[in-house]
């Protein structure tokens, strides 16, 4: 086994090598398609139809948007069905238009050229595999599905405990400020449950979508537990106070 990391559009890319076939832990977004497919047929000089699974850890544009576009080419999909309801409805939609917002967001910060590409996907997917918590990845047994909720309602990591490492997605992510919590936080308590799930599986290497992965000490995840908010961090109370900061930065009164 392997494990290749890819740059994507806004975050880390997490392609899994065997002689059997090629484990995608995440799909990225929509415009991370491409990134993904070159490097399978140019580095690893492999056909793309050799990739046998894309996971879907939750409802982000950057970890779920390309998931219909892999299946699109025949390549199977695995998530849980109530990832679909992080879009569903009104409400859904409003969400669903705030995180593409905010993946442009982010992409402004984080990059350099071609800020501005499609990221749009469809809100709703249709798994050709089920995941489990506590069960085996389809075609991949030796990677398990670990629920590990609180940045949202329905997170997974994916847990390979031969090697002891993890991806966690945007449970951890390290920044010039070091770890910390992920934004939006929906329930600090089932965050806090989750960080404790891995230091009590032992994980030391961590793969996560911002940015790249790291080998960490319970200590280092500890310290996360202790700088995480205790209420949640939602859109409806960050993201005013965040434009208005935005706001006043552009008229350099801040």
């Amino acid at each position: 086994m392997k494990v290749h990391t890819l740059s994507g559009y806004i975050a880390k890319l997490y392609l899994v090598e065997y002689d059997k076939g090629l484990l995608l832990l995440d799909s990225g977004c929509r415009c991370d398609v491409p990134i993904v497919k070159g490097f399978i047929e140019d580095k690893l000089k492999r056909p793309f139809s050799d990739l046998k699974l894309v996971c879907v850890s939750h409802a982000h544009p950057d970890h779920s948007g390309g998931a219909s576009f892999y299946q699109k080419a025949g390549i199977p999909i695995a998530g849980k069905d109530e990832v679909n309801e992080w879009y569903k409805g009104l409400n859904g939609l409003m969400a669903y238009l705030i995180d593409i917002f905010l993946t442009y967001y982010v992409a402004k910060r984080v990059r350099k050229e071609k800020v501005y590409q499609n990221v749009l996907f469809p809100r709703k997917l249709k798994f050709d595999y089920q995941l489990e918590a506590e069960k085996p990845l389809p075609l991949f047994e030796d990677w398990l599905a670990l629920s590990t909720p609180g940045h949202t309602s329905t997170d997974l990591s994916f847990y390979h405990r031969e090697s002891a490492q993890a991806y966690v997605a945007d449970n951890l992510i390290v920044t010039s400020k070091g770890l910390i919590p992920p934004y939006p936080t929906f329930d600090p308590e089932a965050y806090q449950e989750s960080l404790s799930r891995y230091i009590d599986l032992n994980i030391k290497k961590f793969l996560m979508a911002h940015y790249g992965s790291h080998e960490l000490e319970p200590e280092d995840i500890h310290k996360v537990k202790e700088r995480a908010s205790k209420k949640p961090r939602i859109h409806r109370t960050v993201l005013p106070k965040m434009l208005k900061r935005t706001l006043l930065k552009k008229l350099k009164l801040s």
